[in-house]
């Protein structure tokens, strides 16, 4: 029981007796919390924002055969 009590008293080896240590622990686990939620939403983000070229050549087939459908339709 006596091996416990220096914890309680500010035994120097024992890291969360130090407050100054025990808030720079929390900061340092917040910090690393919040860096991957960021890197994880934004390399959602990016994924979803690739550029794709089949899909783009698939758009401007359909607008150029829009356009084709459009002056038959005036011409006729």
């Amino acid at each position: 029981m006596d091996a416990w009590k220096s914890v309680y008293r500010g035994d120097t080896g024992v890291p969360h007796t130090d407050p100054h240590q025990l808030i720079t622990t929390w900061k340092g686990s917040f910090t690393l919390a919040s860096i991957a939620w960021l890197q994880t939403h934004t390399s959602n983000l990016t994924k979803n924002l690739q550029f794709n070229w089949s899909d783009k050549a698939i758009k401007l087939d359909q607008q150029k055969w829009k356009k084709v459908f459009e002056k038959k339709k005036q011409h006729q």
